[in-house]
């Protein structure tokens, strides 16, 4: 039997205008599945989902660490509220690489492919080695506090430049992704919008399609946001 895999969001109030899009959509597509929400102060809109509060002063590496200690799960799945589901999750793949990353074969899983050359994983043929990155990632608890712990205090660009990734970090590859702009291709297995904000503003420039119709559903005015 498979396991609805704990999903933990991270995201602010002044996000605030993007969260009935976001939620929604994964509440459409992964309705099971538990999720915590890492934010820094409490709203009535997160009331049906497990808050953890930080401390908005401190960098973005010192607010996990006060977070994920309060989180009651082994490996989870790890987003931001601009990453934003817009088509079905292939359970099938999660499951197999919640099992790989529950057993302590890897370290993470990045849901996204960013274009590379590595050959594929003698562990899963669909995995190639990646650095570590803030996307949608499968990751032990435990695992995310070491790579925390590894660098300073710093703020989210500077985590992802300075932090050192080893050999048991990957990305999925599946050879049938569809190119996304010049360093990305669509997940094949957890179709997001990676990011639908850019620079402060709905990132209208490479998700026109899908954001037009969440527009719609979701009865947001992009112009109140701005679109780039």
């Amino acid at each position: 039997m498979g396991i609805d895999v704990p999903i933990v969001v991270y995201t602010h109030t002044d996000m605030k205008d993007v969260w009935s899009m976001f939620f929604g959509q994964l509440k459409k597509y992964l309705p099971n599945n538990k999720i915590y929400v890492v934010v820094n102060e409490d709203d009535t809109q997160l009331s049906d989902m497990i808050r953890i509060i930080y401390d908005d002063t401190k960098p973005y590496t010192e607010r996990w660490k006060e977070a994920l200690p309060q989180i009651n799960e082994e490996t989870i799945i790890f987003l931001h509220e601009d990453m934003i589901l817009f088509d079905e999750v292939d359970m099938s793949y999660i499951q197999r690489y919640y099992d790989l990353v529950n057993s302590g074969m890897v370290e993470s899983i990045k849901m996204i492919y960013t274009n590379s050359t590595n050959p594929p994983s003698d562990i899963d043929s669909t995995l190639v080695n990646s650095t570590f990155s803030i996307q949608p990632t499968l990751i032990n608890r435990n695992n995310f506090v070491s790579l925390l712990e590894s660098v300073p205090s710093l703020n989210i660009w500077d985590f992802e430049k300075e932090i050192e990734s080893n050999d048991n970090h990957y990305m999925v590859r599946l050879g049938n992704e569809k190119q996304r702009g010049i360093y990305h291709c669509d997940s094949i297995i957890f179709p997001y919008i990676a990011t639908a904000i850019n620079k402060g503003k709905w990132n209208m420039s490479e998700y026109r399609e899908e954001l037009d119709k969440l527009f719609g559903e979701y009865n947001i005015n992009p112009f109140e946001r701005g679109i780039v």
